[in-house]
């Protein structure tokens, strides 16, 4: 079993070849289109999953590189120090999962984030919100308003994108545990 930390490394979006450093990368706030659809984006990632059920709260804050669109893509994450613990590959039908325990397979992004983190989270849907923008894959957004929407059961905060900053929160209940999901672009 893949320890949390690397867990929820690879689930965000979870989305490498341990240890090794990765080369430089354009950097910039603005998302880059390399294609019609196409991202290039850089940053800091953190989650943080609340007390849950007898389950610890736990967090992770990781930098990360991701290249992709609706389609598929690929997201790497590094250690504070610059290390590659994990990347993470997906097309529409499959995903992968790529650390220095080897490689895995799951059928959807949604199923390598449930495995790794104990919970679904929204990898796919966060690099349109990281523009300000609903998921079209998803159910149309609710209690829009301007500086922020709600989807799928996710607040998403879009008061700080302009600067490269997003906060997706999904607010406990009885059923769910609390997840918050930031996201910094670096300048």
């Amino acid at each position: 079993m893949i320890p949390t930390r690397a867990w929820i490394a690879a689930a965000l979006l979870a989305c490498l070849s341990a240890c090794s450093q990765f080369p430089g990368h354009p950097s910039n706030a603005e998302p880059q289109t390399a294609a019609a659809g196409q991202l290039a984006l850089q940053g800091q990632l953190s989650v943080k999953l609340q007390a849950f059920q007898g389950q610890a709260a736990k967090g992770l804050s990781m930098g990360f590189f991701f290249n992709g669109g609706p389609q598929g893509g690929q997201l790497d994450l590094m250690t504070p120090l610059g290390s590659q613990v994990a990347r993470v590959h997906w097309t529409d039908a499959e995903a992968w999962l790529q650390t220095d325990q080897g490689n895995r397979h799951f059928d959807t992004l949604g199923e390598l984030s449930q495995e790794v983190l104990g919970e679904p989270l929204p990898l796919a849907a966060l690099m349109q919100w990281v523009q300000g923008q609903p998921a079209p894959d998803l159910p149309a957004p609710t209690n829009t308003l301007p500086q922020s929407f709600e989807q799928s059961g996710w607040q998403i905060d879009t008061t700080d994108i302009g600067i490269g900053r997003l906060v997706a929160q999904r607010p406990a209940s009885i059923a769910l545990r609390g997840i918050t999901v930031r996201i910094r672009l670096d300048r």
